[in-house]
């Protein structure tokens, strides 16, 4: 008889390792509170226009192709170059993302930015994000291209509150040579299936599972390895949890912080906006928003008309765990309380600000454990 495993959430992380589980010899079941499967990275249509909310390339380490490798089993994947601008208000101007070494030359105070280049102080001595910038790239451009971008991003009034920052920059802080953002270190891909994602999560990964949708788990009984879901107790051999940590265990050291976005489309009357070859443009100004992409260069869907997602940050929902050492302490005092044979994954599961090559990585290693 099978072994079962009771999988909460169906976010990409849910389906990830209820596909490992099953090929494992497990009968996974996916309880899910919302309609439809993978989350965050799941492809919706708007008037023909396909996007995601925020997004949802994935980043693999060029030492980690076996990540690239287990989604083209499923997908026929395509690599992407990762171009981008940042717009300036200061400046009136938009400028290469990450900062360019070459583009200095052409702002109106860069003989302020070369004397503060020359001054930098010691990265490896910077205790917060502010002072990690500072020291990279001196205090003009930090406020150019990061310090309002990351308040609006956080919602903090000041970022010496942000203490875990090794995520900050795109590769590098201040960039000489090409202008591609992670070129080298990572490989960036994305499906051409129109809809992307959404056949690995409803034919690979939904298959030969048990679903039960619209459904929340409304309590938790992990050394019993069950969770209650729409009034009936689901119990597994194994557990493996993906939702907020807090929420498996009632809050008990209090609510862990996240942050949302509010996501708006506009359906532009021409073929394309955003000059070749960039399609991810950010604004580091007192803009509400703070990214606007241009989605058809990312899904490579054609048209005559483009499709811009403009991403307004907010506290209505939950999206990106923080990066301060104080949050993430509490998530780990979470995470220590799971029982033998209850996991918990993926980026709400464990509180890091993942993409899907880490949640992949993550589903290996606990399916080598078991």
């Amino acid at each position: 008889m099978k072994k079962t495993a009771v999988i909460v959430g169906g976010g990409f992380s849910g389906c990830a390792i209820a596909e490992m589980l099953k090929r494992k010899g497990f009968a996974p079941t996916i309880i899910e509170a919302g309609p439809t499967l993978g989350g965050g990275c799941r492809t919706f249509f708007y008037n023909g226009h396909p996007y995601t909310i925020g997004p949802r390339h994935i980043l693999v380490n060029t030492s980690e192709m076996y990540v690239w490798d287990y989604m083209a089993q499923f997908l026929d994947m395509r690599e992407l170059k990762h171009h981008s601008l940042t717009y300036v208000q200061q400046d009136q101007q938009f400028y290469t993302y990450p900062i360019h070494k070459d583009e200095i030359a052409t702002m109106p105070d860069r003989d302020k930015i070369n004397a503060e280049l020359a001054a930098r102080g010691d990265v490896a001595a910077s205790q917060n994000f502010e002072e990690y910038w500072v020291n990279s790239v001196g205090q003009t451009l930090y406020d150019k291209f990061v310090n309002t971008y990351s308040k609006k991003m956080w919602g903090v009034k000041n970022n010496q509150e942000i203490d875990d920052f090794g995520f900050s920059p795109k590769g590098v802080a201040l960039k000489d040579g090409d202008k591609v953002s992670f070129e080298g270190s990572k490989v960036i891909g994305y499906p051409n299936e129109p809809d992307a994602f959404n056949s690995y999560f409803d034919k690979v990964c939904a298959q030969d599972c048990r679903l039960i949708m619209n459904t929340p788990v409304t309590r938790f009984d992990l050394e019993n390895k069950r969770v209650l879901a729409g009034g009936e107790w689901i119990q597994g051999d194994i557990v493996i949890n993906t939702a907020s940590l807090d929420l498996v265990f009632d809050y008990c050291f209090g609510e862990l912080r996240y942050i949302g976005r509010h996501f708006l489309k506009l359906i532009l009357p021409c073929e394309r906006v955003t000059p070749e070859p960039y399609y991810f443009l950010y604004y580091a100004g007192d803009e509400p928003f703070t990214r606007v992409v241009e989605y058809k260069l990312l899904t490579n869907y054609k048209s005559p008309h483009t499709l811009l997602g403009i991403e307004i940050p907010t506290f209505d929902n939950k999206m990106y765990p923080y990066p301060v050492k104080a949050d993430m302490a509490k998530a780990q005092r979470y995470m220590d309380m799971f029982p033998k044979d209850c996991y918990t994954i993926g980026r709400m599961g464990r509180y890091r600000y993942d993409n899907m090559a880490e949640v992949i990585k993550d589903c290996y290693a606990l399916i080598e454990k078991l």
